[in-house]
């Protein structure tokens, strides 16, 4: 039953990549979200795409959704609900939670560090224990993932709690002029996808066995797994901070990550050197800043399989070579890079390919650019 569990998930996955122009990243970070059961934000100008994200994915799952745009002047009632005013007549103070965040599966907070003190305080509960205090109650909070979305990140010292409870973290930016044509009309195609997206690809009971049995087994081997990944995260903390919170969670993240990329958790064992890449690949998401991602891939670039080192240190040599005129010698180092990227396609299987997909597609160009470069200065 898993299996199916498992294929109408990354169904999701595979449709959300199809409708989103040059969105990967944050498709991608939005899913192990979900399938984590964790709270995700994204950090970008207005016009980016983060709403329709959400509302995407919630039409994907048939998922109830939550929208508010916070300011300070945004009230609870905005958020948990009015006051029942036929219970405040007989002395009951009790709140109407149809169509509040309570009663949602899926939550956008946009603007989300400009919100008041008095919801700011609420939000913390509802992250990381998904229950309201209010007044006397605890209500339990049927939200299963909290998106944020900001323009900005909050340098004040009282919303740094608040952050962190957002381990999962992308930052978006519009898309280079070069790219305006493609992006209009994949904005077009998108726009008309939503509006004819029926039946839904999957549902929340899919989500939730899905992140019952990949916590399940987690929790079964997590010492195993901690063996494995522990000296990558030490390694990276070093560089990029990441708090006791969100470290215990990476196994979670990890697992996320590869069900997604095509392993059927349970059914597949997770061999150390997809544990690795996984570790690597989920780093990503756990920078503070975007100034950071540039540590990051500096980062996954040490980590990146030999055969992929050599592959650029290749290419690096032949862009010097041709830079020099030394042209003779840079068309060796482009036979011998095409070698070996040759061994790679062959070497490799389905599954690494898949996690290494971005960084074969970004050698391939850059191949094809100094290929055009050389045939350009034959002339």
């Amino acid at each position: 039953m898993s299996e199916s569990y498992f294929d109408r998930i990354r169904s999701v996955y595979t449709k959300l990549n199809n409708i989103f122009f040059k969105y990967e990243n944050e498709v991608l970070g939005a899913l192990m979200a979900t399938l984590s059961r964790e709270n995700y934000l994204l950090v970008g100008p207005p016009g980016t795409a983060k709403t329709t994200l959400v509302y995407a994915i919630s039409k994907l799952l048939n998922a109830r959704w939550f929208y508010r745009q916070l300011t300070k002047f945004t009230d609870l009632e905005e958020i948990l609900g009015p006051i029942n005013i036929a219970k405040l007549l007989d002395g009951k103070v009790e709140r109407i939670y149809a169509n509040s965040i309570v009663e949602s599966e899926f939550a956008l907070l946009d603007e989300i560090f400009n919100a008041s003190s008095a919801i700011l305080n609420t939000l913390l509960s509802i992250l990381n224990e998904r229950v309201v205090y209010d007044g006397e109650k605890v209500v339990p909070v049927k939200t299963w993932t909290v998106f944020g979305a900001s323009n900005r990140i909050p340098d004040e010292e009282e919303l740094q709690a608040l952050y962190d409870r957002f381990p999962l973290r992308v930052f978006t930016e519009w898309v280079s002029p070069d790219d305006t044509e493609p992006l209009i009309i994949k904005g077009w195609e998108l726009r008309m996808d939503l509006e004819r997206m029926e039946p839904p690809l999957a549902t929340m009971d899919d989500v939730q066995a899905v992140n019952k049995i990949i916590t399940q087994y987690v929790y079964e081997h997590i010492k195993d797994i901690s063996k494995i990944i522990s000296p990558i995260i030490a390694n990276y903390v070093e560089h990029i901070p990441i708090s006791n919170r969100t470290r215990v969670k990476v196994p979670m993240y990890v697992a996320t990550y590869l069900m997604l990329h095509g392993i059927d958790i349970g059914r597949v064992e997770l061999s150390p050197s997809l544990l690795r890449v996984g570790t690597i690949k989920v780093l990503r998401y756990l920078v503070n800043n975007k100034d950071q991602l540039s540590e990051y891939n500096s980062f996954a670039t040490v980590h990146m399989p030999e055969d992929l080192l050599r592959l650029s240190e290749l290419l690096s040599e032949a862009k010097a070579l041709i830079n020099n005129e030394v042209y003779d010698e840079a068309r060796q180092r482009i036979r011998d890079a095409k070698e070996l990227l040759e061994q790679i396609r062959n070497r490799w299987d389905a599954v690494m390919a898949r996690l290494y997909a971005d960084e074969v597609n970004e050698i391939e160009e850059l191949l094809k650019r100094l290929e055009d470069a050389l045939t350009e200065n034959r002339r």
